[in-house]
């Protein structure tokens, strides 16, 4: 899977310079707080939520990130006002803008009758303001192995660069062809100490995106991996 799928796999709102609408606070059974998202502080809700915050942060494909970012009204089936709060607003560097909401699925069935009329309001809104609006579940951010290796991954981006050895590694990588970490460090280094040396550059490499390999399959030392300034010739 190429590097633009990847990015395709977390799902794709005029920019909103605005304070969260609603305030999250205390609830025994959900796991509140703030997660860092490519220099934003975006509040959740839930581990969903918590998740699929680190899924943006790790794609690092967006201009703007908001938690929690407009209240909408609309009238439920008994005509009295209600007001809804979608749970993240993104801008993305193509332009694109979305509402998204947070559920498990199992929520989605059983308080269908109550969410359907905030939804219907949510997406006539982004209609209305040049956005769309999507659902997102456990299945789109927890169905494969991609929010795994986001975690493991996320840390490197904030290592140093070891600039030399981080060419050195492309370099060989692009005469290798198509490898795996394993094969590259081997190849890239004769001794064992530099080998144990250059695995922290090698995850920031993929972590950044300079290196290419299917994030939606566990991660491993014999993952099948390639420079990915190659697809932009392909």
């Amino acid at each position: 899977m190429k590097i633009d799928d990847q990015r395709a796999y977390v799902q794709q709102i005029t920019r909103l310079d605005i304070s969260p609408a609603r305030k999250i606070g205390t609830n025994r059974r959900s796991m509140t707080g703030q997660t860092a998202v490519g220099g934003f502080s975006v509040a959740h809700e839930s581990s969903l939520e918590r998740d699929f915050l680190i899924l943006l942060d790790f794609d690092r494909n967006f201009v703007e990130i908001r938690g929690q970012p407009v209240r909408i009204g609309y009238k439920d089936a008994a005509g009295r006002d209600r007001h809804y709060t979608p749970d993240v607003y993104v801008e993305y560097t193509n332009g694109e803008k979305v509402l998204y909401e947070v559920k498990y699925r199992e929520n989605l069935k059983s308080d269908w009758i109550a969410l359907k009329p905030r939804f219907k309001a949510a997406i006539r809104f982004a209609r209305a303001n040049e956005m769309r609006f999507a659902l997102v579940t456990e299945v789109e951010i927890r169905g494969s192995a991609y929010l795994a290796n986001a975690k493991f991954l996320r840390p490197y981006r904030a290592q140093m660069a070891n600039v030399a050895m981080e060419e050195h590694l492309l370099e060989t990588l692009d005469l290798l062809g198509d490898a795996t970490p394993d094969l590259l460090l081997k190849a890239a280094f004769s001794s064992k100490e530099n080998r144990i040396r250059a695995v922290g550059p090698l995850w920031r490499l993929v972590c950044t995106k300079l290196i290419g390999a299917d994030l939606t399959e566990p991660l491993t030392m014999a993952t099948s991996i390639w420079c990915a300034s190659r697809e932009a010739t392909e």
